[in-house]
């Protein structure tokens, strides 16, 4: 399944115009759990899940295997309204959790929660 073109036009964007943060932040682990309770309805959230529930939903590993994927464009997508992902009221270190998890992905040895 690819990411739809959309989303993925929307990312690169963002991955362009957003400031490069100096360091990553967050924690992955917090950030599965709060996948769990806030992402999972829609989007595949583990490696060893194929397909997301929502097939428009890209999955998290697809996420983080996105070219030009970074903390800042994942901070602007859930922070700026698009078409189909609801907007969530997340904290900053909430936010920063959830984004560590997807980043931390990108290394098959290293999936918090296993």
């Amino acid at each position: 399944m690819k990411t739809p073109a959309s989303l993925a036009t929307f990312l690169l964007t963002a991955a362009m115009v957003a400031p490069l943060h100096a360091q990553d932040a967050g924690d992955p682990r917090h950030g599965l759990s709060l996948a769990r309770q806030v992402c999972f309805e829609c989007h595949a959230i583990q490696p060893q899940q194929l397909l997301s529930p929502n097939p428009r939903a890209p999955t998290f590993p697809q996420l983080a295997a996105t070219p030009g994927m970074t903390t800042a464009a994942l901070t602007v997508a859930l922070t700026t309204p698009h078409a189909g992902m609801p907007m969530f009221r997340l904290s900053s270190e909430q936010r920063e959790d959830i984004i560590a998890y997807i980043l931390s992905l990108r290394s098959s040895n290293s999936t918090p929660g296993k």
